[in-house]
């Protein structure tokens, strides 16, 4: 039970230790500082604290459906936490990426956020808690994108550099490191703002899907299971075809491409726990 306790107190430790980490990023390139740093950095201490009051929060709230929620959305933030950072070190260390390589870890974070609803509603029935384990998957996951983006950011940072150069010639900025730093805390602030809204988003549409699908028929489900196969199909193409054209003209289509490959997938968990069931009666 320990072992569990320490596990679900992840995102307290992570935002402890990210607002370490950008402390010692920030006193090591004062000059990240510059222009719109400072604002950046006292938006993400914000954004940061609002995580770890809110997690505390959590923590407290003692009902068994809320351990379960947070058991959950704990264990699928850290596989989610592994995707991003496992793409992060693609990003760094392989110049040429092919799309497959680009969109697989789009498709596993939109599938983990929806399974993470769809499993939470079916333990516990209750929306709100598939809600609950949804976005806590997406703290979990971002805190452990930030620790390793910041510590890469410290240890490897010719190569980080390397791989902005073209945004560093772009900004006005003199120094590289606080240019990089810089660019860290700006991403920092879109993954903790984005990450929970679109968990919120998918925990939902896995949790609804679910508590769906329970009631319909065999046939009905196959049904859904081919519609989800082309809406899958559907999705990645619309993307595909989005990275060929101009970038003024992807948006409409990568919307698309994303909505698509998001109800698929948020289908999917869904899916499987239907037939699962069904067919062991």
């Amino acid at each position: 039970m320990r072992g569990w306790h320490l596990l679900e107190s992840t995102p307290v430790l992570g935002v402890v230790i990210v607002l370490t980490l950008m402390a010692v990023s920030v006193a090591h390139h004062p000059s990240s500082l510059q222009g719109t740093g400072n604002r950046l950095l006292w938006l993400d201490v914000a954004l940061l604290l609002t995580y770890g009051i809110a997690a505390t929060w959590v923590l407290y709230q003692s009902s068994a459906g809320v351990d379960l929620a947070i058991r959950l959305g704990t264990i699928a933030g850290l596989l989610l936490g592994a995707v991003l950072v496992a793409n992060h070190v693609i990003e760094l260390f392989v110049s040429a990426r092919s799309f497959a390589l680009v969109i697989s870890p789009v498709l596993l974070t939109l599938a983990l956020l929806g399974a993470t609803g769809s499993a939470a509603t079916e333990r516990t029935g209750s929306l709100l808690l598939a809600i609950v384990a949804g976005v806590w998957c997406a703290i979990v996951g971002t805190l452990v994108l930030l620790c390793v983006g910041f510590v890469f950011g410290l240890t490897l940072e010719a190569r980080v550099e390397l791989w902005l150069r073209e945004a560093f010639a772009a900004s006005g900025m003199n120094d590289p490191g606080g240019f990089l730093v810089q660019n860290t805390l700006e991403a920092a602030c879109e993954a903790l703002v984005r990450m929970p809204v679109v968990a919120l988003f998918l925990s939902l549409l896995g949790a609804l899907a679910n508590a769906w699908i329970t009631k319909r028929s065999r046939t009905a489900v196959l049904v859904v299971i081919c519609s989800a196969a082309l809406m899958f199909i559907g999705g990645p193409a619309a993307l595909w075809y989005a990275n060929s054209l101009p970038r003024a003209a992807r948006p409409p289509f990568i919307l698309a491409g994303v909505l698509l490959a998001s109800v698929a997938l948020s289908a999917a968990h869904p899916i499987w726990s239907a037939l699962r069931h069904r067919f062991s009666e």
